[in-house]
């Protein structure tokens, strides 16, 4: 892998900016128009995150845009921002479906009388995740005991509180009114890694109640465990609104062996072309959340895309590049993702 730096670049007026692409002979209709679409997006994500879609030579020296469109960028843009918000719904959708089994089948088991109303933050309602049923790999086998619920003395706002609770209480006003707020009301303000880190402390027969409720068999849990560290990265990327047609799971994510024979993904292989179990595209991602969401949106959207919005066959052949960018470059299996799974 090259270790080559870039080199540092200057800053560039819109005029300058709109020289340089012309420079490079992309075709701009109305300069006005695109000053202002430089200026309200960022020239990283607008230009330079599809520039080898559409350069004559991605390796050349100088690089020429001859035959594409200022709008060409606008197109690919677009879609990257749609499917970008169609995620987020996703995740959003199967992130609030785990909350609710977690803290239902939680206070299933656990709250019994009110007395037990703070039952999720007795640390002995929990297992270690380091050595229970779960048989975690070491880099997510962390003791429980560290996590953010059970913390004390907490300051916030110049104030110390004794408890997860009170200062919760203190900075969500749905809490405030609540002697003791219920676990189903207060894992709403669990960030999504957070909610991963506590049900990994869950006991046996809470668990297999979860992740049968989010559709899996308890003999399936690493699939289950391995998807939700997927998803919590995909999460991250959306959210910081990076561009997500360029989305790969992180370095540190090993993809499953069951989870890829079941769904057929392709990690990133070796030098030898062997699979290295590490690094899945966007489209096997999708194919990841396809086991507990439905994609009929995502469909819908490449459907959309590329016979409604492409009004040319130059458009259509720039959908497929970033059809393959984003791990499968056949049509027909972009509008049936999900469908057989």
């Amino acid at each position: 892998m090259s270790n080559r730096l870039h080199v540092t670049k200057t800053f560039k007026s819109l005029d300058e900016q709109i020289a340089l692409l012309k420079g490079r002979k992309l075709i701009i209709r109305d300069e006005q128009k695109a000053k202002r679409h430089l200026l309200e997006k960022n020239y990283f994500d607008l230009i330079n995150g599809f520039e080898t879609l559409l350069l004559k030579d991605d390796k050349a020296i100088d690089k020429e845009f001859e035959g594409y469109y200022f709008e060409d960028f606008l197109l690919l843009y677009d879609l990257d921002k749609k499917l970008n918000i169609e995620l987020l719904k996703l995740l959003d959708k199967f992130e609030t479906r785990l909350k609710t089994s977690m803290a239902y089948r939680f206070c299933e088991k656990y709250f019994r009388t009110a007395a037990d109303a703070d039952c999720y933050i007795n640390l002995s309602n929990y297992t270690n995740p380091a050595n229970n049923h779960l048989s975690l790999p070491s880099d997510i086998a962390k003791s429980i005991k560290n996590h953010k619920i059970f913390k004390t003395n907490i300051r916030y706002n110049g104030v110390t509180y004794r408890t997860f609770i009170e200062f919760s209480k203190a900075k969500y006003t749905f809490l405030s009114t609540y002697d003791s707020p219920p676990f189903w009301m207060l894992i709403k303000v669990l960030e999504f890694g957070a909610v991963f880190k506590l049900l990994l402390g869950y006991e046996k027969d809470v668990f297999e109640k979860v992740i049968e409720d989010m559709g899996m068999k308890y003999i399936d849990k690493q699939k289950f465990i391995n998807s939700i560290r997927i998803f919590i990265d995909l999460r991250n990327t959306c959210a910081h609104f990076q561009l997500v047609n360029r989305y790969r799971t992180a370095k540190n994510i090993r993809i499953d062996a069951g989870m890829i024979n079941d769904l057929g993904l392709r990690p990133k292989t070796n030098i030898r072309g062997l699979p290295t179990y590490y690094e899945i595209k966007l489209y096997d991602t999708l194919l990841v959340i396809s086991q507990f969401e439905d994609l009929k949106n995502i469909r819908k959207l490449m459907n959309d895309f590329y016979y409604k919005r492409c009004n040319s066959k130059r458009e259509r052949q720039l959908m497929m590049k970033i059809f393959e960018r984003m791990g499968e470059n056949k049509l027909s299996k972009w509008l049936s993702i999900g469908k057989c799974n």
